[in-house]
């Protein structure tokens, strides 16, 4: 229960050094008889001024009989101190393990993003965009192949504009390509293990790589 009057600081602490010299129990009617004259309180402030102690664990309350008897001894507030400082140690401690992690962390996404960054540098985009673009651009190419092919007989006219077109294409997979292998290079400088560069490739190409050469299958 939180007292009904506003403590004098001054005065608690006069009240916690009576009861660390007295180096006894108290009971109530005893602390209403002398700390009054201890503190320079009234006699009706003597329970808030115990109960605000209380709150801050200052002094130690026990129910004994019929009663509650007051103490408080130095060495005890030594303890509750340093116990106090071994929790702000642990949580310290704790806080700067946490702040060491996190700097880690923070340092290796840096790194990595700073190798994806050369890489994006090096060849404008990443193998894994150029490939897809890849597959995508020949996926295009043979269906234009397919509408030539049924188209040959009937318009010759559309049939010139699909071949330019599909010339088109196939010139912009060739830019690709040239990229790719372009980006193959800048990686086997890196990585001269020819063993470990042959299974980055197969990785990279998939059903795109030319076994027998060990690099990147020929446009058809």
């Amino acid at each position: 229960m939180a007292p009904k009057v506003s403590c004098n600081p001054l005065k608690l602490t006069s009240i916690v050094t009576y009861f660390q010299k007295s180096r006894v129990a108290h009971n109530i009617k005893d602390l209403e008889k002398h700390l009054p004259a201890v503190a320079s309180i009234n006699g009706m402030q003597v329970k808030d001024y115990l109960q605000s102690l209380s709150d801050e664990n200052k002094i130690n309350v026990e129910k004994i009989g019929s009663g509650n008897w007051y103490w408080s001894f130095a060495s005890q507030e030594k303890k509750t101190a340093q116990k106090a400082f071994d929790d702000a140690q642990s949580a310290h401690d704790k806080a700067s393990a946490v702040n060491e992690d996190l700097k880690l962390k923070l340092a290796d996404a840096q790194a990595r993003r700073a190798d994806e960054e050369d890489m994006l540098d090096s060849g404008g985009e990443s193998r894994e965009e150029l490939i897809a673009t890849k597959a995508e651009l020949e996926g295009v190419m043979k269906l234009l192949q397919k509408e030539l092919a049924a188209y040959s007989d009937d318009d010759p006219t559309e049939l010139e504009r699909k071949t330019r077109e599909t010339a088109g294409f196939k010139a912009e997979a060739g830019q690709y390509t040239d990229e790719i292998e372009s980006m193959d290079g800048w990686l086997k400088s890196k990585v001269p293990d020819e063993e470990q560069m042959k299974k980055l490739r197969e990785l990279m190409y998939g059903d795109e790589l030319d076994v027998e050469e060990g690099m990147l299958r020929e446009l058809v």
